[in-house]
């Protein structure tokens, strides 16, 4: 017996999902070694699979959690539009299509003008993500149990032919066995995920489509051919590394468009401010150009005024000494 309690692995996948993209990986492979050592073979193989989530399905989660009222709002909306289409009736589903618009572009736009979900930055791809996986979870009502349990690992999209993951390809939703089933139940369904059996969605049903997948021979002894688990080994590493790669790219990309709205908007601010210097200059300029004809007159004003000041100054030379000759002939005429 273990000296603590065996893992809740419902509970250890809920955390996984909830903690920081670029912790995931090396936080499944805590739990899963947690898990072996609690004696859970095939828990520990269920959660190994567990593939990392791409940044709009973590995104889609994290909403999901943040926002349970208005995604349980969304999930009863599909449940009356599905009855309204029952019906015939096209007046309500009219109605319920508009309101389911307008549900969704709301939640879309409380995120968008909160500009990030969990410390991450949510970028306008994203937001078009978000906004098909709470349009699917409309039109589907697996898509709508796998989006309120927060463990999509792809975001998803409708199409006419049902749900498909942002890449196009068929929707796999992850989900454990329900919390609560008897154990034997529980690791049975699980043994059957784990050997290749039909996928559940978060609500417990089968995955649409996963019964299309074929299940590997098993030796009698109940474990898979070598080769197919190392096919199968090969296949979850690639995943891994092609959805960090992923992620990177995505990382890089939302940094790059953030460097160049930045880069725009200085452009922006640049282009009005040679703008606004171009209009000063020219009226600068203008100004200028008064300033100097005014300078010119004024020194016109000045020579003239200068030529006048030495034709008064010489005829006063000229009118003192007429004034002194006439003195001095008074003088003399005085004198006689």
């Amino acid at each position: 017996m273990p000296a603590h309690e065996p893992t809740d692995l419902d509970a250890a996948v809920d955390a996984l999902y909830t903690r920081p993209l670029d912790e995931f990986i090396a936080a499944r492979d805590a739990v899963v070694r947690q898990t072996a050592d609690d004696g859970d073979r095939v828990g520990a193989e269920r959660i190994k699979r567990l593939p990392k989530p791409s940044v709009a399905a973590w995104v889609v989660n994290h909403v999901a959690r943040d926002h349970p009222d208005e995604i349980a709002a969304l999930a009863d909306l599909g449940d009356e539009l599905r009855a309204a289409t029952a019906d015939r009736d096209r007046g309500r589903i009219r109605a319920l299509d508009h309101l389911r618009r307008e549900r969704t572009e709301g939640l879309v736009r409380t995120v968008r003008e909160a500009g990030e979900v969990g410390g991450r930055p949510v970028s306008a791809a994203v937001l078009d993500r978000l906004t098909e996986t709470l349009t699917a979870a409309v039109m589907d009502p697996d898509a709508a149990a796998a989006v309120r349990a927060g463990r999509l690992s792809r975001a998803l999209q409708h199409v006419g032919f049902g749900i498909v993951d942002e890449q196009g390809e068929e929707a796999d939703l992850v989900a454990l066995h329900p919390a609560g089933r008897e154990s034997g139940e529980a690791d049975a369904e699980a043994d059957e995920s784990a050997s290749g059996g039909k996928a559940k969605t978060a609500a417990g049903k089968p995955e649409k489509g996963a019964g299309r997948r074929e299940r590997p021979e098993r030796r009698p002894d109940g474990d898979e051919p070598d080769s197919a688990a190392a096919e199968l080994a090969e296949a979850e590493r690639a995943v891994d590394e092609t959805s960090a790669q992923v992620d990177r790219l995505e990382a890089r990309r939302d940094d790059v468009r953030d460097r160049l709205r930045t880069a725009d908007e200085t452009i922006e601010r640049g282009r009005n401010e040679v703008e606004r210097l171009d209009r000063e200059l020219e009226r600068l300029t203008a100004e200028r150009d008064t300033v100097r004809q005014a300078l010119d007159e004024a020194r016109e004003a000045a020579d003239e005024a200068r030529a006048d000041l030495s034709a008064v100054e010489d005829e006063l030379d000229d009118a003192v000494e007429r004034s002194a000759e006439a003195r001095r002939r008074r003088r003399e005429a005085r004198g006689r």
